[in-house]
């Protein structure tokens, strides 16, 4: 076609009088111009493929990336759903757990208010064995005070009675004028005080003395046991409250290296005690008041 275009255009060239020589340089200027559109086309053609193939490239990273945030919005949206469930859990446990420190504190308020309740019942307790320690003393100050004792020991009440006030050396069933007046002032106390329960224990130094050739436990016990006839045969005291026991030597009140502490130690002891029963009855009292 290009040909047919240039031949006509020739013919025309040479009917208008151009020479050969014109003709032929119009001809490769022509030539040289299409070479160059072609060129030019060959490189057109080349960029469209390339932003073909760009466009294409681009399509397919935009895919990716539209499925990438696809991905990415779906796993927010699970993150804020496990967000919603963990603030809702996190509410529920915090619920729970003032309902449970609520509990707690309630218990912890009762245990106090019990232990406080003990412990007034304990400073009770302690009040009545000092006032009852007191009434002791002041009831046996006639008598001298190198032969009795009152004292409080492992909370217990304890009025002791040396064998020098009871008995005479070596008898262990006749209580002397002197020791029955006494344990008749401490039985009118203890009859007054029906609460009160009373263990009666013989002691004895550590001197091998000649008491009839008797076992020291055997002779504390038997003098224990004289004093316990006393108290509920002659002073009404009830058997029921009462207890016996011996230690002989092995509970000494004061060192047995000096005359004095073995006449110490040479004792019939009368504890007083409250029942536990009795102890925890108090407790309750308060506790319901």
């Amino acid at each position: 076609m290009r040909v047919i275009v240039f031949l006509t255009a020739c013919g025309l060239f040479y009917s208008c009088g151009m020479s050969r020589k014109q003709v032929l340089a119009l001809e490769t200027s022509y030539k040289t111009e299409i070479g160059t559109l072609t060129e030019q086309l060959q490189k057109s053609r080349s960029e469209n493929t390339r932003l073909q193939l760009d466009l294409a490239e681009r399509k397919g990273e935009n895919g990716a990336l539209l499925a990438t945030q696809d991905k990415f919005l779906k796993r927010l949206s699970e993150l804020e759903e496990q967000l919603d469930q963990a603030n809702n859990q996190a509410q529920n446990n915090a619920s729970n757990l003032g309902e449970t420190l609520k509990e707690r504190n309630a218990k912890i308020r009762s245990l106090e208010k019990q232990i406080e309740t003990v412990k007034t019942a304990m400073a009770k307790r302690q009040e009545e064995c000092t006032k009852l320690i007191q009434i002791f003393k002041d009831s046996l100050a006639t008598y001298p005070a190198t032969q009795y004792s009152v004292e409080l020991r492992n909370g217990q009440v304890v009025v002791a009675f040396t064998d020098a006030l009871l008995f005479k050396p070596g008898v262990v069933n006749k209580i002397e004028p002197a020791g029955s007046a006494a344990l008749n002032t401490v039985s009118k106390i203890l009859n007054s005080r029906p609460e009160w329960l009373v263990q009666i224990t013989g002691h004895s130094d550590n001197q091998a003395a000649s008491r009839r050739n008797q076992d020291p436990w055997d002779f504390t016990a038997l003098r224990a046991a004289a004093v316990l006839r006393l108290l509920t045969d002659t002073y009404d005291l009830s058997a029921n409250r009462l207890t016996l026991g011996s230690k002989a030597d092995v509970d000494p009140a004061a060192s047995n290296e000096t005359i004095e502490g073995q006449a110490r130690n040479r004792r019939i002891a009368i504890n007083l005690y409250l029942a536990e029963e009795e102890f925890w009855k108090n407790v309750g009292k308060i506790l319901s008041e």
